[in-house]
């Protein structure tokens, strides 16, 4: 059978800005439809937006966003659309369209710089995050573990990478049924935002709840990228099945092979939520 294989690549950039008093950051994206690999019928398209004017609805992404530490919690009051009302949390509704003419299952990823990530050691916990993402929403409700599957018994899909001397700590998630084609997945991720303890001392950034960190990455541009693949439904039970036969296991779509690091989940509370990675 041959295999109909379609990529596309999102890199999202957050470019440390120092100022007197405050910590910022300027968000903007660089979409790479080029980083695309097809075969037949099968395409896809990353899609990313953000909330609209009065917060019932969603429009294209604009671009560029500053970022500070979050005032109030990610997790508490939503506006109609379902996204926080948290200050400085930065909207990036991430979905993956199928543009093609076949069903396909669909696989996304997303990376984030390990100096700022908690990480996968025998003591994570996401909320000693700096850098945060939130699941998806849908209603009431995250598309964690519902529409987009982010273990496999029981672990998560996780392993690390370095790109351009940078190293990443790498999620990745599967949609729950083949996406027909003309549909849209439901929210992938749907926000980032800095952790409220970040701050700046003596010219540096400074989380002080890991005095010994090195954030230097934080003065200049961090990249957030995001990364989603599909393979043809037909002749494939899952999307794990599909993506195996596809790309292989350890399959790295930035380049090199994976580093396999599944984690075993030790405590639900741990990943639950909207706080993800």
């Amino acid at each position: 059978m041959k295999k109909k294989i379609t990529a596309l690549c999102l890199c999202v950039a957050l470019l440390a800005v120092a100022v007197v008093g405050a910590s910022l950051a300027y968000f903007t994206d660089n979409a790479q439809a080029d980083n695309t690999f097809t075969a037949g019928s099968v395409k896809i398209q990353l899609i990313e937006q953000q909330s609209n004017a009065d917060h019932t609805g969603f429009v294209p992404y604009d671009g560029e966003k500053v970022l500070m530490p979050i005032v109030g919690s990610a997790q508490g009051e939503k506006y109609p659309n379902g996204q926080p009302m948290a200050k400085n949390y930065i909207d990036k509704v991430v979905t993956i369209e199928n543009t093609g003419n076949s069903a396909a299952w669909i696989r996304a990823y997303y990376a984030v710089p390990s100096a700022l990530d908690d990480g996968f050691g025998e003591s994570f916990n996401a909320g000693m995050n700096i850098l945060h993402g939130n699941f998806g929403n849908n209603g009431d409700k995250t598309t964690y573990e519902n529409e987009w599957k982010w273990k496999n018994n029981g672990k998560w899909q996780y392993f690390e990478t370095v790109m351009d001397g940078v190293s990443y700590n790498v999620y990745f998630a599967d949609y729950y049924q083949p996406l027909e084609a003309g549909k849209t997945t439901e929210q992938f991720i749907c926000g980032v935002y800095l952790d409220k303890n970040v701050d700046m001392k003596d010219g540096k950034y400074i989380d002080p709840r890991h005095p010994d960190a090195d954030l230097s990455i934080l003065e200049g541009t961090v990249h957030y990228p995001v990364f989603a693949v599909a393979v043809q439904a037909d002749g494939f039970d899952s999307a794990a099945a599909a993506m195996d036969a596809a790309f292989g296991a350890n399959y790295n779509p930035w380049g090199t092979p994976a580093t396999d690091k599944q984690c075993q989940i030790r405590d639900s509370k741990q990943r639950t939520g909207s706080s993800s990675c």
